[in-house]
């Protein structure tokens, strides 16, 4: 099986985007070609399609984006902070200095995405499938990949602190310089590549998995 690790692809955006803001979603809304400013939280839009798009500095807070389609987009400094995005469809889509924590984003497929400087912590990502997705200084505490496919994903400089990648599929993923503190599932970090910092760390989790205790004391417990 080919492993290697490409980067995701950038979206692909026209020179023109006229600004759009203060608009109420609904389901199957379709936005094209746009910068998207705005506060959207708590709105309801199931479906909604956004592509070759620019979303800056708006707010998502609690909003129902369940199967939301991006194509093409750059999100910066957005919130999207407890916002519900089952089964959405992302490619091509750059994220930014965005705050996403508690965001649910499970069972969606992640095509060419990138998050960079983003706050994911307590994000659920449960049962997603990802092909060439980066971690980039990333919060990831207590962040759930359960059951998700991410083979050959890039964890670069994140904290991993209690995340859980219980029957998760990783095979391929570099963690380069992620803090992986208390890491829940560690057995099934299997065939993935770590830097030589991370190596005790990493074996400590597996071997509490595994029921492995470290003693240095030979003396033979009494019946």
């Amino acid at each position: 099986m080919d492993r290697r690790t490409t980067r995701p692809q950038k979206p692909r955006l026209p020179s023109h985007l006229p600004l759009l803001s203060d608009h109420v979603l609904t389901d199957d809304s379709e936005l094209f070609g746009l910068t998207i400013q705005g506060d959207f939280s708590d709105q309801r839009g199931g479906e909604v399609i956004i592509e070759e798009t620019h979303i800056l500095h708006a707010s998502f807070v609690g909003a129902d984006l369940h199967r939301l389609r991006l194509v093409d987009v750059l999100v910066e400094g957005a919130d999207f902070s407890g916002a519900d995005m089952e089964e959405a469809s992302f490619s091509r889509v750059e994220f930014t200095e965005c705050r996403m924590s508690g965001t649910l984003i499970p069972r969606a497929r992640l095509q060419d995405v990138t998050f960079t400087e983003c706050k994911l912590n307590g994000a659920n990502f449960r049962m997603s499938e990802a092909e060439r997705i980066l971690f980039d200084h990333v919060d990831l505490r207590g962040t759930e990949f359960s059951a998700g496919r991410f083979p050959s994903a890039c964890f670069y400089d994140c904290d991993l602190t209690d995340a859980d990648f219980a029957q998760a599929l990783v095979g391929g993923a570099r963690f380069h310089g992620s803090a992986l503190t208390d890491l829940k599932g560690g057995e099934y970090l299997r065939d993935i590549v770590i830097d030589s910092a991370q190596v005790l760390p990493l074996a400590l989790r597996v071997f509490s998995s595994l029921g492995i205790r470290v003693e240095d004391d030979r003396e033979i417990p009494e019946a």
